[in-house]
């Protein structure tokens, strides 16, 4: 059976079977993704004209549904429609992932942006709607902007196939400008990143979590793939853009991380800078090594952001979590979630032995390899000043006495539990084991 049919009909079906029970929608929607994992891992994909499965799609398209299962099992309560809208957004990532065609791209691009509203709609507080509106703004504005450039390209290409594409003149190049500029605005690239921050911290962790782990992880490896021809013509001006923007990006998020009180702020403006750290390899594009860089640095992040995430969620349900006053002593009420915390913070920040480091050093070699040392250097400054916060965060949690009233002994559900062992697991078997990413054909 297609993996497509597999995930689009357990999307269905899991509200009209498990309205009630959420344990078994949970359980359902889990053996879905296990089931989608070993299709993928045989070499099925989606099946259809347009689509094709190779080595380096199979493995990210495997991540990907191991952290989507993995953060299905850490729902609970009003985060029931998470459930079905995350296997349709696995059905949509897989499909943007395997396509060959440039309409295709864009078309599921636009689905993935409106189940990314769908994502952000789960409102309960006046701050979760307001960082949903902010959303759905900065996401029309920006489909707007992409699709006048894909019009602008349909003009003169004869064939959307990425290796049929028309990749020469100028209008091309300002069409490709064009799609560009509203690509980065969904991606929070700097300077408009500004909803990013916003949107990332207001709304439900969990969304946030999925929005900013998996979904823009996803569409950042699915544009690589589509735009790798034109980066490649046109490599004399889109390295310049790239490095200016990368640089401008994981600047200007790790300084604005650092002033920040309020810990999904924090969170969403490391997300900023991890943004600026994946145009790297996109700067890089010359280099044999840039396609694996990206897409080590996709794996990594993937897990990372999405268990801090999600972790967070936890501790503002349980014990009202949200600024850094109220960590402080966390490590003797939550030591489930400190540990877990820490570990993924410090994968974030670039420790040796965890997938944040390695991501971070193939994709610092790359740019090396592709003559970018000037970037790969601003590139080491920002790692190291990002340590900063995290290591604030870590200091609050293990090292300050808890603030009078703070509730004690925060427990951890067995489905978080076994979902942030499935995250930490990829954290550090990824931060040890590089073969398998350095074994695939882009």
């Amino acid at each position: 059976m297609s993996t497509l049919i597999i995930l689009v009909g357990a999307g269905l079906l899991v509200p009209l079977l498990f309205n009630r029970n959420m344990v078994f929608a949970k359980l359902f929607a889990t053996a879905a993704f296990a089931w989608a994992i070993f299709n993928v891992v045989q070499g099925h994909g989606i099946g259809l004209k347009y689509f094709e499965l190779n080595s380096y799609v199979q493995l990210f398209e495997i991540v990907t549904l191991l952290v989507l299962g993995a953060a299905t099992l850490t729902f609970s309560g009003t985060e029931r429609p998470f459930i079905p809208q995350n296997l349709f957004i696995a059905a949509a990532s897989l499909a943007i992932l395997e396509t060959n065609n440039f309409l295709i791209y864009i078309v599921l691009f636009e689905v993935i942006a409106i189940i990314s509203y769908v994502f952000a709609a789960n409102l309960r507080t006046k701050t979760q709607a307001e960082g949903a509106i902010k959303m759905f703004i900065a996401g029309a504005t920006a489909s707007g902007v992409i699709l006048f450039g894909f019009a602008m390209f349909a003009m003169v290409t004869t064939s959307f196939d990425y290796d049929k594409m028309a990749i020469v003149g100028n209008f091309t190049l300002i069409a490709i400008t064009i799609m560009l500029a509203g690509i980065f605005y969904k991606l929070t690239i700097v300077p408009m990143h500004a909803w990013g921050a916003d949107a990332y911290s207001q709304v439900n962790h969990s969304a946030a979590g999925i929005l900013s782990g998996v979904i823009k992880t996803v569409v950042v490896i699915a544009t690589f793939k589509a735009f790798h021809t034109f980066l490649i013509a046109y490599s004399d001006m889109t390295v310049i853009i790239f490095s200016f923007f990368a640089v401008l990006t994981m600047t200007v998020g790790n300084f604005m991380a650092l002033f920040q009180k309020n810990v999904a702020k924090i969170l969403a403006f490391s997300s900023i800078a991890h943004a600026g750290y994946m145009l790297i390899p996109f700067a890089a594009v010359l280099s044999i090594y840039a396609p694996v860089a990206l897409l080590y640095l996709g794996i990594a992040y993937m897990f990372m952001q999405t268990s801090v995430f999600l972790i967070l969620n936890d501790l503002k349900r349980e014990a009202g979590v949200v600024n850094l006053d109220d960590l402080k002593g966390l490590s003797s009420r939550a030591p489930l979630h400190s540990l877990m915390f820490t570990i993924q913070l410090f994968s974030l920040a670039g420790i040796p032995f965890l997938a944040g480091f390695v991501s971070k050093a193939v994709a610092f070699y790359a740019g090396v390899d592709a003559g970018l040392w000037p970037i790969v250097l601003v590139a080491l400054l920002n790692s190291a000043l990002s340590v900063g916060y995290y290591a604030w965060i870590v200091k609050h949690i293990y090292f300050d006495e808890s603030m009078p009233g703070q509730r004690r002994n925060i427990p951890m559900s067995a489905g978080s539990l076994i979902g942030q062992i499935i995250l930490l697991s990829g954290t550090l078997y990824f931060g040890i084991v590089a073969a398998n990413v350095f074994a695939v054909e882009f």
